[in-house]
């Protein structure tokens, strides 16, 4: 896909690499569970994708490559392991340690098809607040770009999701 930063450009990529893995039962429950409270966790992960792909179409300008298809797969999987958080997890320090293994375990099941990378980008997203650090861009892209949306989220500034009607059709 083309560098080309418009609208209907970040909306292909996310709907070609990401269509799978939105319409699994797992994803599609997300949108039913609070997440940085004024989201959920479905539309912060699709946040998250959306700032990923800017992110890397802005890495291509300068002759960065990324991944998009490893970038926006695990994007939407990094928190689908905070689902049932409050069952889960005695504190919010304990949830920000296991809910990236738990999402890991949550992309081996409904990815058709995934690599390390793809899994370590997922394991490593809470970066610095748990040890160990992203070993790709990719990484550091899905890292970045979470941190960035939890913030625009906490603010009460809705601001990506309300631009792209999700429905590829």
């Amino acid at each position: 896909m083309s560098g080309d930063l418009s609208l209907h450009n970040i909306k292909a990529i996310l709907f070609a690499y990401g269509t799978d893995v939105m319409e699994t039962p797992e994803f599609q429950e997300a949108f039913y569970q609070i997440h940085h409270v004024r989201t959920t966790v479905a539309v912060h992960s699709i946040n998250v994708a959306i700032v990923s792909i800017v992110l890397c179409l802005l890495l291509a300008r300068i002759h960065v490559r990324t991944d998009l298809r490893d970038v926006v797969r695990a994007a939407l999987c990094h928190d689908l392991g905070i689902m049932g958080r409050h069952q889960k997890y005695r504190n919010n320090f304990q949830c920000s340690q296991q809910h990236p293994v738990d999402s890991v375990e949550v992309a081996r099941k409904i990815l058709d098809q995934y690599d390390d990378k793809t899994l370590k980008i997922i394991e490593t997203h809470m970066w610095p607040v748990r040890p160990g650090r992203p070993r790709s861009v990719e990484g550091f892209v899905v890292t970045l770009a979470d941190k960035y949306a939890a913030v625009m989220e906490g603010t009460h500034r809705a601001y990506h999701t309300r631009h792209i009607i999700l429905t590829h059709r």
